[in-house]
């Protein structure tokens, strides 16, 4: 290839190449046209808001920023640290509560069908109640009291106690007052021949023995329910 050859394909390369760069010029050009609107619009709404917090906002606030931001970066720190330890727990967690949240909704759905919610607002219904007719001293006053039953229901868990009541609910429930008849000594005497009435008369002698033992066990009070002071004789 003659020198002259080499030179007009090198030429051409170059109107190549400016042709290229000129296309690329009015692109850019045109873009800039296209933008230089927006740009003054962003710059007149960026200067209105920076004014409006002219008043709220002062270079040596940024300062001051900075300056407390330097001082607490060990808390900072700190506090990035325990993020990351609560984010950790909560990924560990998290696979454990989509199976116990599904549970534990199922357990108060139960609980609501079996009605102990609405026991709960019963209870709380009365002890409304109880506040609205007793007051504070009342209800201390009364604590001893409610000492005394809470034992006397322990005692209630006994099988012969709770037979025995139980035993006597059902005797009273079946007797018919209605059709009582007068009766006199002789008529007494005539019932006690009875099987049942024997063995009436042996419970309640029974009892009487027990009811004179809590008669002797009872201390003696005073008129302010205290223990009277017995006086030994001389």
């Amino acid at each position: 290839m003659s020198n002259e050859a080499a030179i007009m394909e090198r030429l051409d390369k170059i109107e190549e190449n400016i042709a290229f760069l000129t296309e690329r010029a009015r692109a850019t050009e045109e873009l800039k046209q296209d933008l230089t609107p927006i740009f003054h619009d962003g710059f007149k709404v960026l200067m209105t808001e920076f004014g409006s917090i002219e008043h709220g906002f002062q270079l040596e606030d940024l300062t001051e920023f900075i300056k407390k931001l330097m001082l607490n970066i060990n808390n900072l720190t700190y506090m990035l640290d325990k993020m990351e330890d609560a984010i950790d727990l909560w990924q560990t967690m998290e696979p454990l509560l989509h199976s116990s949240v599904p549970q534990l909704i199922q357990y108060l759905d139960e609980m609501e069908q079996k009605g102990v919610f609405e026991t709960y607002r019963a209870m709380i219904d009365i002890r409304a109640k109880v506040a609205e007719t007793y007051g504070v001293e009342n209800i201390r006053n009364m604590g001893d009291s409610f000492v005394f039953l809470i034992g006397m229901l322990e005692k209630l868990s006994d099988p012969k106690v709770r037979m025995m009541i139980e035993g006597a609910a059902n005797a009273f429930s079946e007797l018919d007052l209605t059709d009582v008849k007068p009766t006199g000594p002789l008529g007494m005497v005539g019932g006690m021949a009875s099987k049942d009435a024997k063995r009436g008369l042996g419970i309640m002698l029974e009892m009487t023995k027990t009811l004179g033992k809590i008669g002797m066990e009872v201390p003696k009070v005073d008129g302010h329910g205290k223990p009277a002071e017995t006086k030994e004789k001389a």
